[in-house]
């Protein structure tokens, strides 16, 4: 019996160390890397990158980012916005590959701009690389 013990307790103190030093990449490496920017108005337009907005048969929409503070850095939460206007921006001051969005209860908060992977609605996503 105090082999078993012995062996269970090895085993999940190896657990503990294992996570202790991997958890936090281990957990970054499976969450979509996103950028964040906030979007930018002009008169009562507001104005995204062409990036920033996804498709699929029941539309367009976009993912806006909350924070909240956790433990030893910021956790962001990514939330689907369906769009009820998407057209190209004619106003020509960004140029190019711009979008002018508009959405019930968007108002133009933290908007994911770029995503290696789409994220999923209020799935936490990292910021950067």
């Amino acid at each position: 019996m105090k082999r078993v013990v012995t062996v269970l307790a090895a085993f999940f103190c190896g657990i503990i160390v294992f996570f202790t030093f991997f958890g936090e990449k281990l957990f970054y490496s499976t969450k979509p890397h996103v950028e964040i920017a906030r979007p930018q108005r002009i008169n009562d337009l507001i104005i995204l990158p062409e990036t920033a907005v996804f498709h699929d048969a029941d539309g367009d929409y976009i993912f806006t980012i909350t924070a909240e503070e956790g433990f030893s850095a910021q956790l962001l939460t990514a939330t689907k916005v369906r769009l009820t206007r998407c057209v190209p921006d004619e106003t020509g001051y960004f140029g190019v590959g711009y979008v002018s969005v508009a959405a019930e209860g968007y108002s133009g908060a933290l908007t994911v701009v770029r995503a290696n992977s789409e994220p999923r609605d209020g799935e936490r996503v990292v910021e950067g690389e």
